[in-house]
């Protein structure tokens, strides 16, 4: 077989040209396929840590949960305490100190003493230091006990003191206290003064909610 005169010893460039397209077409076209591999990969292995997530949500919020071992308390109520001696002397009513009542959801209720003070708002004599807690007298204060102040009063009976007082107004309460002091009980008479409800057990009761 006989060459053509227009063919030489080494390939055309054309025939060149096209096999290095055919090569690049086939190496793209594996790039492609690997590319959708990998994508493909990467969502299943995003699926299946999406159900070992749900898997392990599941099983947490199945299991018992420890209760939390002080119940959640939020400020309900501050009220400033005022006294005076329950037969009228003269003289006026004695700031005793500002307290704080945080509550509870089932019902408890702790009381902090916020400011203390045995000065009077008149200028009358100083209340005597058995008359308003101090340091010695803790357990009268920062304990858990079911509330007995509510928005219509509070009561209390304790070894060192006994009292009942019943909301008058939004921001009065008032009534009686008496004091078991070593010489002998004495009654005085006391308000609170209330400076803000922030829970709405404490809320003033309308005229329909009150009985009578």
């Amino acid at each position: 077989m006989e060459r053509a005169d227009d063919e030489g010893p080494f390939v055309s460039f054309t025939d060149l040209f096209i096999g290095i397209l055919f090569l690049f077409l086939i190496l793209v076209a594996a790039l492609m396929l690997m590319h959708q591999e990998a994508i493909q990969r990467q969502k299943t292995e995003v699926q299946v840590l999406s159900e070992r997530i749900q898997q392990v949500e599941a099983q947490r919020d199945a299991a018992p949960k420890r209760p939390p071992d002080q119940p959640a308390f939020r400020l309900g109520i501050v009220f400033n305490i005022y006294q005076r001696a329950a037969v009228f002397d003269g003289g006026g009513w004695t700031y005793s100190r500002t307290v704080r009542v945080f509550r509870s959801p089932d019902g408890l209720c702790i009381n902090t003493v916020w400011m203390r003070s045995n000065l009077t708002t008149a200028w009358r004599p100083p209340t005597p230091s058995d008359d308003i807690p101090t340091d010695a007298q803790p357990d009268l204060f920062r304990k858990f006990e079911p509330c007995g102040l509510s928005a219509a009063g509070d009561q209390w009976d304790s070894p060192s003191e006994t009292g009942k007082l019943t909301r008058i107004t939004p921001i009065i309460y008032s009534g009686f206290a008496v004091l078991h002091k070593k010489e002998g009980d004495e009654k005085l008479e006391m308000q609170y003064r209330v400076l803000g409800v922030y829970d709405d057990y404490f809320l003033y009761p309308t005229s329909s909610a009150r009985p009578g």
